[in-house]
């Protein structure tokens, strides 16, 4: 048997058999992600926010994911809209599970707090309370009472160096989340101190870091009692239906990022076993047959 009747035999056995040569499509990839700005409309938000004219949450997927959502919601027209939504990063252990909240453990918190102060090399024309950091300024982590507060002197080992945190670009501007401390509920020495939404766009120690010019977006427009509601889709979501398309990939500031495509998965159907094993056999049985030919 010459090659060129063989390669024809070979291209018609799956014709013959009822198998398409068209190639297989991918799995179908997730088309949705929450909307928090429409799901707070809807009263599906799980934690209250009292009405803030600006809302932005911080959302990851699931516990453990250190990758977030950061939304911009405005109050407009009876509902909320999105003003803006970006990527950034939480703490290096993700959000933190319901009591397991504490110093020293990587993780976010979960919850719904207000923006009343911010720092940064220099205001960008927030209405917060803002303090220009200069070499003195620290963040209490000493327990006492500069536990999770803003302070200048030359504080102890556990006091965080805002200034050097300015100079590496984590702190050039940074809004202080409420946790932990007035006026959203007592502070608890050792519940974790120096929680903030700051620039450098990185893992954090329990923070929520974003780009340079999210953050100072969010200042310029903050007022004293707007929010942040933070935490796992699950724990921040009731169920409901108000989604809308994910975001597709852009710059910093505009959408999130897309999931990559799911592999292809064949479904190995009854039907096409059987054809598969014919299509076997009768390969072997032209090996055989050319390999006879060749050596008698």
């Amino acid at each position: 048997m010459q090659l060129r009747p063989l390669v024809a035999v070979l291209m018609a056995i799956p014709v013959a058999l009822g198998l398409s040569a068209a190639p297989l499509s991918a799995a179908p990839r997730p088309a949705t992600v929450s909307n928090p700005c429409e799901r707070l409309t809807a009263g599906e938000v799980q934690f209250p926010t009292h009405g803030a004219d600006r809302v932005t949450f911080a959302t990851a997927k699931a516990y453990g994911d250190i990758e977030v959502l950061i939304t911009g919601c405005v109050h407009a027209d009876g509902g909320y809209v999105q003003e803006w939504q970006t990527s950034g990063f939480a703490g290096r252990a993700g959000f933190a599970p319901p009591g397991k909240m504490w110093q020293d453990t990587l993780y976010s918190p979960t919850g719904s707090f207000t923006f009343t102060e911010a720092f940064g090399r220099a205001n960008p024309g927030t209405a917060l309370k803002y303090h220009t950091l200069n070499r003195n300024s620290r963040w209490g982590g000493e327990r006492g009472p500069t536990y999770n507060q803003y302070f200048e002197g030359e504080g102890g080992d556990a006091d965080e160096n805002l200034w050097f945190y300015m100079r590496e670009g984590d702190y050039e501007q940074a809004a202080v989340i409420n946790w932990n401390r007035e006026p959203d509920m007592p502070t608890v020495q050792g519940a974790s101190f120096a929680i903030f939404l700051h620039a450098g766009n990185s893992p954090t120690l329990g923070c929520i870091s974003s780009g340079l010019s999210t953050v100072t977006r969010l200042l310029k427009s903050a007022k004293p009692g707007d929010r942040i509601v933070m935490g796992v889709e699950p724990a921040v979501f009731k169920a409901g239906t108000k989604t809308t398309p994910a975001p597709a990939a852009g710059g910093a500031d505009g959408a999130g990022k897309t999931q990559d495509p799911q592999p292809a998965i064949l479904e190995l159907q009854p039907r096409t076993i059987a054809a598969a094993a014919g299509a076997v056999a009768l390969l072997t049985g032209v090996f055989l047959l050319v390999r006879r030919r060749k050596h008698p």
